[in-house]
């Protein structure tokens, strides 16, 4: 969809109005519809809709996810809608928006989703990401808009009624999406209502998508709330307490909650485990790993915060070798299962964990 931007009249761009070719999935719950009028700002946060144009695209990371999910190429001089945000990757890139701004000022699109601001960091493996020109920011009620003006509001107490599954992993790209889509897809084929929302991470729709697709009644992220991502917040659990409130709505039989990235990092996932509310609802943790030492120093961090006593299962990519799953059973007492060839024995492990709860209704 193609959406006529009307310059501000006393900047230097045309004030004749420009389409954008691609409006990025980080704007999904702004209506950009009609013509908008776009302003040069010289100060930008968190959240800012902004207009920039492709400069240099990076060959190795060159898609952009649009507000239906679809990635497409980017190309130079491409007209982009995304928003201001910060990016703290360990397998990406990293940045955040400038303390000043002006008109043709580089930029950078720090991630598929539509998250622009100054790169700080790159990834050796990926280099630079995509170069873009900062061209205006999108007005609304006569200021810059937010992607806060559209979020859901943030509610107090959560809804405790309906318990919670909790996905969690020791870094990004370790298997948790796929633990959640396996997870959603079984249980909706037996009948149970399950709805699920991604916690923490950088602006992307491809999880929340994913896990509706497979069955999932609702879905919600961080996004929901105007946040482009949780690097940039002191704590997600406000966020995690009203995820849960909203996907407790409709009365599904259970909630799965997924944490972007890794436990510790730069995208405040530690800070989820210190609120009691939050954590009195979840029945049991899903651990995803890439290997032996990170399944053991997760769970080396879970006793330390005394959350062994939750039911915890090992999952992820280390189990992708029946070794792997082997040797965290022998070893370290905890069950553990694979996505893709074992997703019936964590469903059995999570059926477990609900019995207490689902008896007690």
């Amino acid at each position: 969809m193609q959406v006529k931007v009307l310059l501000d009249p006393t900047s230097e761009a045309d004030a004749g109005g420009v389409a954008p070719d691609l409006i990025a999935s980080v704007t999904f719950r702004v209506p950009l519809t009609g013509l908008l009028k776009v302003t040069q700002e010289t100060k930008g946060k968190q959240g800012d809709v902004v207009l920039v144009r492709i400069k240099t695209v990076n060959r190795k990371y060159s898609l952009l996810e649009t507000r239906d999910g679809e990635e497409l190429p980017l190309n130079d001089g491409d007209l982009v809608l995304g928003a201001l945000g910060t990016r703290k990757a360990l397998q990406g890139f990293s940045g955040g928006p400038p303390s000043e701004m002006k008109p043709g000022m580089e930029l950078f699109l720090l991630n598929r989703g539509g998250v622009i601001g100054e790169c700080t960091a790159f990834h050796r493996d990926l280099g630079w990401p995509t170069q873009v020109e900062y061209l205006g920011t999108v007005s609304h009620n006569g200021r810059p808009a937010n992607l806060a003006d559209f979020a859901l509001p943030l509610v107090d107490e959560p809804d405790s009624s309906v318990p919670v599954v909790l996905v969690v992993g020791t870094c990004m790209n370790a298997g948790k999406t796929t633990v959640c889509k396996e997870l959603v897809k079984l249980f909706a084929q037996k009948g149970f209502s399950v709805n699920a929302g991604k916690v923490a991470g950088v602006g992307c729709l491809r999880d929340p998508i994913v896990m509706k697709e497979s069955g999932a009644g609702h879905t919600l992220s961080f996004q929901d709330f105007g946040i482009p991502s949780t690097a940039h917040v002191e704590s997600v659990a406000p966020i995690a307490r009203s995820m849960v409130h909203y996907l407790s709505e409709s009365k599904p039989d259970f909630i799965i909650v997924e944490m972007g990235d890794g436990v510790l990092g730069g995208y405040q996932g530690a800070s989820l485990f210190d609120d009691s509310e939050f954590m009195s609802s979840c029945v049991s943790m899903i651990m995803c790993a890439n290997d032996l030492m990170g399944a053991w120093g997760g769970l080396q961090w879970l006793s330390q915060k005394n959350l062994r006593k939750y039911p915890i299962l090992i999952a992820g990519t280390v189990t992708d070798s029946a070794e792997g799953i082997r040797y965290v059973e022998d070893n370290w007492d905890l069950p553990a299962g694979n996505a893709y060839d074992g997703a019936g024995k964590i469903c059995t492990f999570v059926l477990e964990s609900l019995m207490p709860w689902l008896k007690s209704e």
